[in-house]
């Protein structure tokens, strides 16, 4: 009777109320995190924009987390996953695919067509999606070396943002954060190194969690001061431990460091996700050739040589084990062969991360 009589003081309308709330609850909060995941990926927060999207990509939701999950792949150097993930997408809806495959062409490098599209589309676009094309074309620009079509965007992007920095310095943090990161790229761009590692660091101080500035400042820290770029790159690795980018460049620094063993550690994790990768094949076979243990790098190299036999870091390297190995001949046959590549006479490649992003 006393339960009666509480539910009686209580009202049952508002016993309804509360069970219709905790009915509704289950399917609003996948929306709150999708647009969590959003504004992780706008701030270049990549793990936690990715891991915030990949938990709410559900067809009753529509498409857009899988569209942004791709624009986030792209951006964190995956682009296998994010036209994967376009082509999930593309049976949830039409427009907006359609748009994000524009702005993954964009982004990618393949800038061509960019201004006449724009000028055809400008009209059309709302504010937001006018705003994501530009940043598609800055970082596209910027992968492709546009230099000048990455500035007049850029200045597109600041007067419809109105964000700027130094002096002048407006708008939210995060998006300043994001400007500086691509005047970085800029000046890495112009061989500007000590101007880009100014501005990747502005960048981290404005966000933190800035990853993208991040990566790209241990990047040229490798070849400046290390053990700064160590601080950077577990930092990363503690928020992206499986990620290939990272994971080369933390090895690399722990080479540059003198700690051979912690780097074929990583590489080893590494080649444990990335069996078939070239580039991590390749640093174990130069890991092992630093450490004068010749049959393991030839291994290394030679299966890596297997998989791209025209890849001129590849064959330099070869060239530096056989020679080590006392076998002139054979590495003389590869020199030439660097030699033609560099000569522009067959296709060749170079790993490494560019300004624009991963390779």
């Amino acid at each position: 009777m006393a339960e009666l009589y509480w539910l009686r003081r209580v009202g049952w309308r508002w016993v309804m109320l509360a069970v219709a709330v905790l009915a509704v609850l289950p399917l609003t909060i996948p929306f709150f995190v999708r647009e969590a995941g959003l504004r992780a990926v706008d701030r270049r927060e990549l793990s936690s924009g990715r891991r915030l999207l990949a938990e709410v990509q559900q067809p009753w939701l529509g498409s857009s987390a899988i569209l942004v999950g791709a624009r986030a792949a792209l951006l964190d150097g995956d682009r296998e996953l994010a036209e994967g993930m376009l082509q999930r997408a593309g049976v949830l809806s039409g427009a907006r695919v359609d748009f994000e495959k524009t702005l993954l062409r964009f982004r990618s490098g393949d800038t061509g067509e960019a201004v006449s599209w724009l000028t055809a589309e400008q009209d059309s676009l709302a504010a937001g999606d006018f705003r994501q094309v530009l940043e598609a074309l800055i970082d596209g620009a910027i992968r492709g070396r546009d230099e000048q079509l990455a500035e007049r965007v850029l200045d597109l992007w600041k007067g419809q943002t109105g964000v700027d920095v130094g002096a002048a310095a407006a708008g939210p943090l995060w998006q300043q954060a994001k400007l500086e990161s691509w005047l970085g790229d800029l000046a890495w761009s112009r061989s500007l190194p000590d101007v880009a590692i100014v501005h990747f660091r502005r960048a981290i101080e404005l966000e933190s969690g800035n990853e993208t500035a991040r990566l790209k400042l241990a990047e040229l820290l490798l070849q400046y001061g290390p053990e700064e770029a160590q601080t950077h790159l577990e930092f990363l690795r503690a928020r992206k431990p499986d990620n290939r980018d990272v994971l080369l460049r933390l090895a690399a620094c722990y080479r540059e460091l003198g700690e051979s063993e912690r780097a074929a550690g990583v590489l080893d994790e590494l080649l444990r996700l990335r069996a078939e990768d070239v580039l991590v094949l390749l640093e174990r076979g130069r890991l092992a050739l630093d450490d004068g243990k010749l049959q393991d790098a030839e291994r290394w190299l030679r299966e890596s040589e297997r998989r791209a036999p025209g890849h001129r870091e590849v064959l330099l390297s070869l060239s530096r084990c056989l020679q080590q190995a006392g076998r002139a001949d054979e590495a003389e046959n590869y020199r030439r062969m660097v030699e033609t590549i560099d000569a522009g006479g067959i296709g060749g490649a170079a790993g490494g991360l560019s300004p624009g992003g991963s390779r």
